[in-house]
């Protein structure tokens, strides 16, 4: 899982006078914020690379078996976690209550986008790859917003709104951290495979046979 869990921002709210009298639950219910769970995308963008020989991008381009690979794009998809929140301790044992601040940023990245050397930059041939290339990054994009709604559901159902309790702010820490990165880890683990099965429709026979007339005409 390409998961990046950026440093805990947990902020104590000071105590009213009137709190120290108060049911430990109490004060909490009246202090603390709502839970905010929020999943972003980074918009998807690409480096191009046009050095490697048809050759190289067929072997790299395992799902195109069988077929001269002139173009491919390669890419990671990468997640990052930021959590945060206002809690309240307990005075003396230091038990330590709190909704959550969530942020999730999704991206591909980095992103390469290839087409062989063969086919000269700004050619017709080129184009026509490089347009194909294109209609993948279309696909990327729509996934990654999907996906990102996709966390967001999961994340907002499991955490709700209600109140966590711990021994202290490091276990606070700990255990949120914990529990919103085993969420996302299915579907970080499974997201590439899902995209790859998306991209299929890009790549269809049709496709190829609409390309391969295009190609036919570049110089006639």
């Amino acid at each position: 899982m390409n998961l990046r869990i950026l440093p805990a921002l947990l902020l104590v709210l000071p105590l009213a006078s009137c709190d120290l009298v108060r049911p430990f639950e109490q004060v909490c219910e009246a202090r603390l914020a709502p839970t905010s769970i929020r999943v972003d995308v980074e918009p998807v963008r690409y480096d191009t690379d046009f050095s490697q020989s048809s050759s190289q991008l067929t072997a790299r381009g395992a799902q195109a078996a069988g077929r001269i690979v002139l173009g491919l794009t390669e890419t990671q998809l990468k997640s990052q976690l930021t959590f945060g929140g206002n809690g309240v301790v307990k005075p003396i044992t230091g038990r330590y209550c709190m909704r959550p601040v969530i942020g999730v940023k999704l991206s591909f990245d980095p992103m390469v986008l290839h087409v062989a050397r063969e086919q000269k930059e700004g050619s017709c041939e080129h184009k026509i790859t490089l347009d194909h290339e294109n209609r993948h990054m279309r696909v990327y994009a729509r996934y990654l917003d999907d996906l990102a709604g996709q966390v967001e559901r999961q994340l907002k159902q499991e955490f709700g709104d209600r109140i966590l309790y711990f021994p202290n702010t490091a276990a606070a820490e700990t255990e949120v951290q914990k529990l919103a990165a085993g969420i996302l880890k299915p579907y970080m683990d499974s997201g590439l495979a899902q995209v790859q099965e998306k991209q299929k429709v890009v790549d269809s026979p049709e496709e190829y046979a609409r390309m391969d007339t295009l190609q036919a005409h570049c110089g006639g």
